[in-house]
Formats: structure tokens, sequence, C-alpha cells
């Protein structure tokens, strides 16, 4: 599976690539940890951006650029979550507009598109906007792993590969 993915990465020019809550789910930290340095020694030299609905801030001690994250649900350590009634949403737009222009550029280039443990919460962030860009980039390849939630729609099936298993122990296997 992982040589699946490193294939498909190495195909392409960009990297998108969305975590959401369920990557973290019950794996340990140090596991956690491990799987985001995978995901840098993966994507290389590529241009990549990662958007990431977790707010344990664990993404922030790997070896991935701060540049190239955006964290729009919030921080534990900031103390700004959006589940927070004080939440403070200004403080990632400056970031996600770097995200958008970086996501203009993708149309038209072989982009692999990364969705790992993104189920429904907050879809409209990161599973139905990343539906969408696989959709209408002809030359994308979009790869899900969610333990159970790892269906496709059919408009992206043929240029998709689903995973139904922990994205964090697929990326840390050896």
């Amino acid at each position: 599976m992982i040589n699946t993915i490193l294939e498909k990465v190495q195909e392409a020019d960009l990297i998108l690539i969305g975590i959401g809550t369920d990557f973290v789910g019950s794996n340990k930290k140090e596991d956690v940890k491990k799987a985001y340095d995978k995901l840098r020694e993966i994507v290389g030299s590529k241009s990549y951006f990662v958007v990431t609905l977790n707010t344990d801030d664990y993404i922030y001690e790997s070896d991935l650029d701060k540049e190239r994250i955006v964290a729009p649900c919030g921080s534990d350590l900031a103390k700004n979550v959006v589940t927070n009634e004080n939440y403070d949403e200004s403080i990632y737009l400056p970031q996600w507009e770097v995200y958008t222009r970086w996501l203009q550029n993708t149309l038209n280039r072989k982009l692999c598109i990364l969705e790992l443990g993104v189920g429904f919460q907050y879809p409209s962030v990161i599973r139905w906007p990343f539906e969408k860009t696989a959709y209408f980039n002809q030359k994308s390849c979009f790869i899900r792993i969610h333990e159970k939630l790892a269906q496709l729609t059919p408009e992206i099936r043929e240029r998709s590969i689903s995973i139904s298993e922990n994205p964090v122990h697929v990326l840390i296997q050896e």
C-alpha cells in the first residue's frame, strides 16, 4: 500500500494533503509524529500543502514546513479552537489565503491528493473541497485513507484509490 502511495506521489508535480481528526484518533502520540515525519519524507522536494482539522499541534512538532500548513480549526496551545465560544477565525485566515493561492496553481497539473483520516466532521473544509479539486483537475490522483469512511464519489473513482485502514498505520508500516 505505501508503495502505491509513493508511486503516485512521485508521478505528481504537486501534493495536497488533508488530515482529519481520525488521523490522530486513538493512535499514540509517538506514532502520529512518526506518520507526520513519514509524510514529509514521502513528499520530498515536491511542492505541497497541508490542511489539517487537528488542533493538537503535533503537526508543528514534525518535519513538515510550517509555512505549508493551515489549521482552520485552531490550536490547543493557542487556546483558540473552533469549538470554543470565543474562537477567532481571523488567526488562520492569512495562511488560508496562502493555501488558496497555492491551490489555484494546481489546476491542469499532475496533483496527488492525499486525504488521511478525514471523516464528516467539518466536511466543507477538506472532504468536499478535495473531491471537487479532484473532479475538476483531470490530471489528479486522489487517495483517501480512512478506517470507516473511505468511500469515493463515482465522478472521481477511476482516478482514485480508497484504503479502508488507519492512515497512521499505513504510513508507518515497515
